[in-house]
Order: C-alpha cells, then structure tokens, then sequence
C-alpha cells in the first residue's frame, strides 16, 4: 500500500511530510482509535497554518545578514489610526524601495503591523544591500527605529516566524475593519519566492524505514502522529550542512 509524500524546499530546510488520505485509507495499517475529533479550536489551527506558510516564506528569501526592522511613533505625536499607520509604512518602503533600485537592487520585505499591545508599531524584515544601517534610519522620521541583523538560520526563522504570527493575532483577529491594517496576517514585496510543495506517491515499504537525509544534509527532527482521519504521519526536516563541514580530509 502506498502512501503520500510532500516536499517543501526552502532556502536551507527541506521538509518531507508522509501521510495517508482518505483515498489510500483502506491501507492494512491501523487506524487510532478516535479519540478527540475536535482535537482544538479553528482558530488555532488556521495560526499554525499561517505560521508554517510564513516560515516557508522567510527561510526561501532571507539570509545571514539581512536586517529586522521595528519601527515605532513617538510619543510626542498623535498615535496614527490603522489605516493612517499603514499609509506611513508604505512611503517608508517606498523610499526603500528606491534606494535599492538606485544601488542596482530589488527591495524585499515582509512586514506586520500590532496596535493592539501598546502604541502602534511595525516590525520588518528586508533583504541587506550593504547601504547602512544609519542610511536606513534616516528614511523613518515618526518615531525610534531598531534595526538587528538577521542570523539567518533555520531556527531564526522559526522564532521570527512566530513572533510575527504572535504579534499579528489580536490585529488580524479584530472584529472592526477599521482596526485591521493589511487584511491580511501580514504584507510583503511581490518578488519573493513562494516555495511550492511537491508530492508524490511512496511505497508503504519505506515507512518502515528510518529516514536518511540526502547528501550535504542532515535531519533535524523527526515527528510522528496521526491526521485529522487518524492515520499515522510522518514529518522530518532535513537542514543544508555548510559547506565548510561538509569538507573530508584524507589521510595521507
């Protein structure tokens, strides 16, 4: 009997997710007893899923060294309505944007907006083109803005990835339209990549096996459960070696 795996590459990480569906289900190996068809509510569910395409996301486009952004208002001005704040973030990366063309570069970014924790403020994520941290600042003149370096790994992405979800949640989840700024969990530039799954039918022989990562990888995490029609699954990630270990050295 077979069954259905799914291949995520993006940036450093490959993930394989090895499931059954409802077509393959009659396979011989045993269903879980149901024991929590409601296993949490919608809401959770529809995060994690957010969180997971986000992370895809970061992990295809960004790097070692590209730069995370919070840009905040100051106090001695009017805290701008939603719509007012997302009027500003555009012509902050507007004038970003032209800076990199400028410099012969494309301006890439990933932004969210939360006001409802505190005064109103963005937190960003855009490719580095080595301009300079202070030539950055100069283009946001409301308020304090705090710019790292990103590390880049794929465990950075997982805490930023997060973070962003955490902090978009009470904003994306606000019942009046008015207090929404972007629609959507968050906004980002046209150009990235967004990586697409690949899936592909497997022999149920190779379930049994332990997986092996590929060569230049190695596993990160192997986790096991079942789905929502309480068949078993299968998710390991497996993470690009740098190539500096990746070097042998033979004896003489």
């Amino acid at each position: 009997m077979s069954y259905k795996r799914k291949r995520i590459q993006a940036g450093k990480i490959i993930d394989n997710i090895d499931y059954h569906t409802i077509r393959n289900s009659s396979a011989k190996r045993p269903r879980r007893e149901n024991q929590n068809p409601t296993s949490g509510p919608q809401a959770k569910s529809n995060e994690r899923r957010a969180y997971e395409k986000l992370y895809y996301l970061m992990s295809a486009n960004f790097h070692e060294d590209d730069l995370y952004l919070t840009c905040t208002y100051g106090k001695e001005m009017e805290e701008p309505k939603p719509k007012e704040a997302k009027k500003f973030l555009n012509k902050f990366l507007d004038k970003l944007r032209t800076q990199w063309k400028k410099a012969g570069a494309v301006l890439k970014y990933i932004a969210v907006t939360e006001h409802k924790k505190g005064r109103i403020h963005h937190h960003i994520l855009i490719n580095n083109i080595g301009l300079g941290i202070k030539h950055i600042k100069k283009y946001w003149q409301l308020g304090f803005t705090k710019i790292q370096m990103f590390a880049g790994e794929p465990e950075d992405h997982e805490r930023l990835a997060n973070y962003f979800i955490k902090e978009s949640n009470n904003t994306f989840n606000a019942s009046n339209a008015d207090e929404k700024v972007h629609g959507l969990r968050w906004t980002s530039s046209k150009n990235l990549i967004h990586p697409v799954p690949e899936i592909k039918t497997v022999h149920a022989s190779s379930w049994r096996e332990d997986p092996k990562p590929i060569k230049g990888y190695y596993i990160a995490f192997v986790n096991r459960g079942f789905t929502e029609n309480n068949y078993p699954y299968r998710h390991y990630r497996m993470i690009k070696i740098p190539e500096d270990d990746q070097i042998t050295f033979r004896g003489g």
